[in-house]
């Protein structure tokens, strides 16, 4: 279950995780926006395999209409034994999923939470999210940091499982991307760097702008671009204007083959802060690749990182800068760093996460019920 239109994001992890559990004989479904369908999710859905649960709403725009819908036919689910475990994305989801489990009386119906962010493992206001987190049966984060946070808040190891995002690295391979860098300009000897991520505030495109800023002044044939759309264009390119940045590309919204061009066309991917899905799957798409990884300091991607880029923190432009000159600076060493970063990506299968939550939740269902 996920609150959300988009293909992306937590969508694009759920999918993928149906995906490989129906491949090993279970009845794994998707429910997500039916009010506002996203973008291809129907075709991205049918692509996969995977069944789309079209009786729930779960719209993003939350509305009392389709919250008492949705309350509705969850508890006529878990009532009849339609399923016997929800998978929750969000808190929107969360809360219904308690609310049907509680009104169906089902002891044996689990409700399990991803705890996507670094604000979803914290008690929250009057300590509400840390009251949901503590009634449902279990809670899946992707960073052992994060877990570690809900253990300190008093949450049963028991119930809290660290399953990093896994990463299709037959798809996400290595190789380069000539054509794409001529379309945007770039010469193809440049040294280029890249973020590949919603134009969002809180992404961390105001920082790395700023680092661009300091870098251009020691490798003035250093090259940037943006790849992707959000709310944020407009100003980071009046940023970019101000800051005088002169060799930065607004590379658009790319996906399907146009997005592995892009971590293609890289010599060094920069993800300095996560966004909805905590997971962070870009840093493994960009490490499958063979591109080594900038990564901000907090949540999964440092980890997944692990020694094959360069970890700083988002909010330090001189450290991103500098992380930058190292790379850019010696192509050479950044293509080092990328294959062992290949080599890392390749051990976080879409099979071994499918196969570590569904172990998960067996755990799970030999505990009580979490639910007084």
């Amino acid at each position: 279950m996920v609150s959300s239109s988009s293909r992306t994001g937590p969508a694009e992890g759920l999918i993928s995780l149906a995906r490989e559990l129906r491949a090993q004989g279970l009845d794994a479904r998707f429910a997500g926006d039916t009010v506002r369908q996203g973008e291809n999710l129907g075709e991205h859905l049918a692509h996969a395999g995977v069944p789309w649960e079209t009786e729930l709403r779960l719209s993003r725009k939350v509305r009392l209409g389709d919250v008492l819908h949705d309350a509705r036919r969850l508890a006529e689910f878990a009532r009849t034994g339609r399923y016997d475990l929800l998978h929750a994305a969000f808190a929107h989801d969360q809360m219904l999923a308690l609310w049907a489990a509680r009104r169906a009386s089902r002891p044996d119906l689990r409700v399990v939470r991803a705890a996507q962010r670094r604000i979803d493992v914290t008690p929250g206001t009057l300590r509400q999210r840390l009251w949901a987190l503590s009634r449902s049966d279990g809670v899946l984060v992707h960073s052992a940091r994060y877990r570690a946070a809900l253990l300190a808040l008093g949450l049963d190891e028991r119930r809290i499982a660290h399953v990093p995002a896994g990463v299709d690295a037959h798809w996400f391979s290595p190789g380069n991307a000539p054509e794409l860098r001529s379309r945007w300009g770039i010469p193809a000897d440049a040294p280029l760097a890249g973020m590949v991520a919603r134009m969002k505030p809180e992404r961390g495109h105001d920082a790395l702008l700023r680092a661009f800023a300091l870098l251009q002044r020691e490798l003035p044939q250093a090259w940037l671009v943006l790849v992707g759309r959000g709310e944020a264009e407009q100003r980071l390119r009046g940023l970019a204007r101000e800051l005088g940045i002169a060799r930065v590309v607004f590379g658009g919204y790319l996906r399907g083959p146009g997005l592995v061009q892009a971590y293609r066309a890289l010599d060094a991917a920069v993800w300095l802060r996560e966004g909805n899905d905590g997971a962070c799957r870009g840093v493994l798409e960009a490490m499958a690749c063979a591109v080594p990884v900038i990564a901000g300091d907090d949540g999964a991607p440092p980890e997944l990182v692990a020694g094959t880029g360069r970890v700083v923190s988002p909010a330090d432009p001189s450290a991103i800068a500098a992380a930058l000159l190292e790379l850019l600076g010696d192509v050479g060493r950044a293509r080092r760093l990328g294959r062992a970063a290949r080599d890392r990506a390749l051990e976080f299968t879409p099979r071994r996460a499918a196969d570590e939550t569904l172990s998960f939740w067996r755990r799970l269902r030999d505990l009580p019920p979490a639910r007084p």
